[in-house]
């Protein structure tokens, strides 16, 4: 396993890469991050600085959620009352973050891929693995009893590859108690990247934009006629990765 040692001055040689890793280093969980050996071993991965940029940027979107839901008094700060449901979540370097920066929440990581080294999610008291297949009805009906045992609840998906975007947006809207949903998309693939990607072409436009622009309309077309329902897409610029907006979503 990588010495604690070792992970904190790569770690620091890297802060300037981006202000999400030296906010990492300062967050009071750190220390308990890297100190223990199932958990260290996430950053074993050589993708490690990338990664943890990416799951600060998703933090970062929660605490927003969370300081209005805990003011409204549907959650509180440490995440009571909060379920958070990470949809192809990997290995789950981001959910890992949010169970130690948000420990009274409840974190649920989702992935079809059950050959995974998942030792840091028995770690964590709060935070819980289901190995399932996004478009399996089996699994909407999990998330949705998830949303249901708990006051507020929010769906994320980091990098989401493909058609796995547009799924994801129509889980988050046909499971009503899914208050939330903060969804950052990856690549073009299959069918629906290539038709974005021809569409890009023949505008002159970005492929990303073009892509995140899209993904808006999709949204916008099945939330049509749900009274309170806000949608915008932020650009987080301190991530380590061009592919860096995220489609917010919010029920009221």
């Amino acid at each position: 396993t990588l010495p604690a040692a070792r992970l904190l001055e790569i770690l620091s040689i890297h802060s300037s890469d981006s202000p999400h890793i030296a906010a990492f280093l300062a967050e009071p969980c750190f220390a308990a991050m890297v100190g223990d050996d199932r958990v260290r071993r996430l950053f074993e991965m050589r993708s490690r600085v990338k990664e943890m940029g990416e799951a600060y940027s998703v933090l970062q979107q929660l605490r927003i959620l969370v300081a209005e839901w805990t003011i409204a008094g549907t959650c509180g700060a440490e995440g009571e009352g909060l379920t958070i449901i990470d949809a192809c979540s990997g290995r789950g370097m981001g959910p890992t973050l949010l169970s130690y920066a948000l420990p009274a929440a409840r974190v649920l990581m989702i992935d079809a891929n059950a050959n995974m080294e998942l030792s840091h999610v028995a770690a964590r008291p709060n935070l819980a693995f289901l190995r399932a297949d996004l478009y399996a009805a089996s699994t909407v009906a999990a998330i949705a009893a998830e949303a249901r045992s708990a006051r507020a609840c929010v769906l994320t998906g980091m990098h989401l590859c493909g058609a796995l975007s547009p799924k994801l947006i129509d889980v988050a809207v046909a499971v009503e108690e899914i208050d939330a949903l903060v969804l950052c998309p990856c690549c073009l693939k299959g069918a629906h990247g290539a038709a974005v990607a021809r569409a890009a072409e023949e505008r002159g436009t970005d492929a990303y934009d073009t892509l995140m622009e899209t993904l808006q309309a999709i949204c916008e077309r099945e939330v049509a006629g749900v009274p309170g329902v806000s949608l915008r897409v932020v650009r987080d610029e301190h991530m380590i990765s061009p592919r860096n907006c995220f489609l917010l979503m919010r029920r009221p």
